[in-house]
């Protein structure tokens, strides 16, 4: 049993280090970018940094966190698709590295939470936007920076 659980447990590491192997460049790209926008902008979302809009994953990072602290309510309130991704990631890395198996309709549940994502994003931009987090418009963006009636034309189509 020891031997078996030790036989696994490598078989495991050694799918992760070969993932890893072939991804550590945009991992580290991913890191940087994100370092940079923080201390340059404020912000990750780069339609967030470019229009002063939240993108369709806008909370999607807090209504993991709160997900994973066990606030499911708090989650669902941040972003109601951070649940749906949290089981497809799982699912995922439970077939690529504990079975070492392809997962199974992987496009078709990509697909269809994109779907779902793009639902989700125009039904809580239409009854959330301007007044409720995430869903604020970010007036220190680079638009409204470099065009000087950008945010004028937003006001008198009555956006923000």
């Amino acid at each position: 049993m020891k031997e078996r659980c030790r036989r696994r447990w490598k078989e495991i590491s050694a799918r992760v280090r070969k993932d890893l192997k072939n991804i550590w460049i945009a991992v580290i790209a991913i890191a940087c970018y994100t370092v940079l926008m923080h201390l340059i902008f404020h912000a990750f979302c780069p339609m967030v940094i470019v229009t002063g809009f939240p993108c369709p994953g806008c909370g999607m990072t807090r209504a993991v966190f709160y997900l994973l602290t066990g606030q499911a309510v708090q989650s669902v309130r941040m972003h109601p698709m951070g649940i749906p991704i949290v089981c497809i990631g799982v699912y995922f890395l439970w077939n690529r590295y504990i079975t070492g198996r392809r997962a199974k309709g992987m496009k078709a549940l990509i697909m269809a939470t994109l779907i779902l994502l793009i639902v989700c994003y125009v039904w809580r931009m239409c009854l959330f936007f301007p007044d409720r987090e995430p869903y604020v418009y970010t007036k220190d963006n680079l638009l409204a920076g470099l065009l000087p009636f950008y945010e004028r034309i937003l006001y008198q189509l009555k956006i923000i």
